[in-house]
């Protein structure tokens, strides 16, 4: 073998280990490409990953936050509903409370236009006509002071009348105008149904009613003035009218008994003979004629 020989051997092992170093390297930089390649795969699944996972916590957050603002406004939006009503009903009372005032306000104006005409007719001596307005005029609203200054003004008024008509009718009695009488009695009774004065009325009125021959309404009014104890202090006759009116009535045992009450009752009155006398008759007639 030549040194040129040698010398070729020795340039192809050089060219061979050259070419298995490039096939190495060639291999190295192909693993290294592969793996540079993987890792950046890697990296941008990690990066999606990553932007996927941004999205849905901004998405969360955004949920979350508009969620947050919702409760809020339904909160404050409920709050201000409920002031917004509570606004509305004060204003609703309110409107009320002066509709009312106003209507009270009419009503007292009313009730004061009523009053002066009311008193009007007090001063006027038009009594009959106050007394019967003034049930109807305590319905309105009066002030209690004019109220109370009015009924003492109705009061006066009744007596007033009272008093004339009683006056009258009495004298009228002791002159034996019967239909006057009756009417002035009656008139008076209108104004003062009840009390001692009244049962004397009543007594008078009934006599008065005997004598125009109304018995039944006549026997009625004795019968009221005896239950009032009239007898007692100044009728000590009324019981006497009271047999006549029942005995001219057709009520003739009623009358009999009565006769003799009053005759019992007044032994030394100048009729008592007289109404033992009229009770026996009327006994007699009832045996005469029997039911």
């Amino acid at each position: 073998m030549s040194l040129d020989d040698g010398k070729y051997a020795e340039l192809r092992r050089d060219i061979a280990e050259a070419h298995g170093v490039a096939n190495r390297t060639l291999n190295s930089v192909s693993t290294l490409a592969a793996s540079l390649k993987e890792v950046v795969v890697r990296q941008e699944k990690y990066e999606r990953g990553l932007n996927l996972n941004s999205f849905v916590a901004y998405l969360l957050f955004t949920v979350l936050l508009g969620g947050g603002f919702y409760l809020l406004y339904r909160s404050r939006a409920g709050q201000l509903t409920a002031e917004r009503d509570a606004a509305l009903h004060k204003q609703t009372e309110a409107a009320e409370d002066a509709a009312a005032v106003r209507r009270e306000l009419a009503a007292r104006e009313e009730a004061d236009r009523k009053a002066q005409a009311f008193y009007a007719l007090l001063k006027d001596g038009k009594k009959a006509d106050a007394i019967a307005g003034w049930p109807e005029l305590q319905k309105e609203k009066l002030a209690p002071v004019t109220a109370q200054i009015l009924e003492e003004g109705v009061a006066r008024a009744r007596a007033e009348i009272v008093d004339a008509a009683f006056a009258a009718g009495v004298e009228a009695a002791k002159g034996e105008q019967w239909k006057k009488a009756a009417t002035e009695l009656k008139r008076a009774l209108t104004y003062e149904e009840d009390g001692p004065r009244a049962a004397q009325m009543r007594y008078y009125y009934g006599v008065a009613l005997t004598k125009q021959g109304d018995y039944p309404e006549a026997g009625r009014q004795l019968e009221a003035a005896l239950a009032a104890g009239v007898e007692k202090n100044v009728g000590p006759d009324a019981r006497y009218y009271l047999a006549m009116s029942l005995e001219l009535g057709k009520q003739l045992d009623r009358a009999r008994s009565e006769y003799l009450k009053f005759a019992d009752t007044h032994p030394n009155h100048q009729w008592a003979m007289w109404a033992r006398h009229k009770a026996a008759e009327i006994a007699r007639s009832r045996v005469a004629t029997p039911d």
